[in-house]
């Protein structure tokens, strides 16, 4: 087909040019569409948005560079576009899990491979994309910067007062790890998810986790401090690759359908059960570097359903 043609082309360019900015508005019209069509059909066919498909080949370029030479990270930290060396380390262990030092230590990192388009047809249904990777996590004792509204449309109103705070106050903000919590959920109410549904009125907190000791006391920079989720939890990957009647993308319906696709995994785990009345999930939020300066959407989102073990299926 020649649109997978034309798609391959792009990623060729983008690969061409991963280590500087990717001018995504020349890969799409290499693609042959409109800069919001081909988002669109990216994250539609790959299950993964642009930017964090970018983040991530750069994250592995990376780990290839440190173990085939003796490349300092200053250096490494310059090559793909970090504008200091603590930000790219920050970076590259929330990918691997593990620092640069530690990688060339130990030679283990993850490996990202070049994405390539392709159709694969399995009795009779075409199979594109993959589905959202999910783990388990533990967290305890972690601190975060909160910033709490009770509004219509509280999503984009924390975000916004965030997003404000994190620019002006700090240099790494890229690099930072950020969360949003619907304390009683996005739909109070009981209200069913719609896809053409407007923004609605409830609380909600966008969060900035913390390192070290940032969070001694109960402001930093400004900004009120509490405390980071805690407990164990199963994160899974949010593939946006649901969309509005007007093409935007449906968040709402890309959580329900990762939503499923983890209460299977947890069914097939066994021994551990959602924690849902007495805990609430959260929303791990990825952002690039553009979308600081009000011009590029997430890169990544992941949810954080609390869980804990089926004691019944334990005794």
């Amino acid at each position: 087909m020649e649109w997978l043609d034309k798609m391959n082309e792009a990623i060729t360019y983008i690969e061409d040019h991963i280590k500087e900015k990717v001018d995504l508005s020349r890969a799409a019209q290499i693609a042959c569409c409109s800069l919001s069509r081909f988002q669109r059909m990216f994250t539609f066919v790959t299950d993964v948005s642009i930017a964090e498909y970018i983040r991530c080949r750069k994250m592995s370029l990376a780990a290839g560079d440190l173990l085939g030479s003796d490349i300092k990270v200053m250096e490494l930290s310059m090559k793909y576009g970090y504008e200091s060396p603590e930000a790219f380390t920050r970076a590259f262990q929330a990918f691997h899990g593990f620092s640069p030092t530690t990688v060339r230590k130990l030679g283990t990192y993850t490996h990202y491979p070049r994405l390539s388009f392709k159709i694969t047809i399995n009795g009779g249904n075409v199979q594109m994309g993959t589905k959202p990777l999910v783990r388990m996590e533990e967290h305890s004792g972690g601190r975060v910067v909160s910033f709490f509204v009770d509004c219509r449309g509280p999503e984009e109103a924390a975000w916004n007062l965030l997003r404000e705070w994190a620019v002006a106050q700090l240099s790494d903000y890229p690099a930072r790890r950020y969360m949003g919590c619907a304390p009683k959920g996005h739909h109070p109410k009981g209200q069913e998810h719609r896809s053409d549904e407007g923004p609605g009125s409830h609380e909600y907190m966008a969060q900035m986790f913390l390192l070290e000791d940032e969070g001694k006391s109960d402001t930093f920079l400004g900004a009120p401090v509490c405390d980071a989720p805690k407990g164990l939890f199963l994160v899974g990957d949010v593939v946006m690759n649901e969309f509005q009647p007007d093409g935007s993308i449906d968040i709402g319906a890309s959580m329900q359908r990762a939503f499923g696709v983890m209460a299977e995994c947890l069914t097939d785990m066994g021994g551990y059960e959602f924690d849902l009345k007495e805990r609430p999930y959260f929303e791990e939020h990825v952002f690039s570097k553009e979308w600081f300066s009000g011009e590029g959407d997430l890169a990544g989102f992941k949810l954080w359903l609390p869980i804990k073990k089926d004691l019944q299926r334990n005794d």
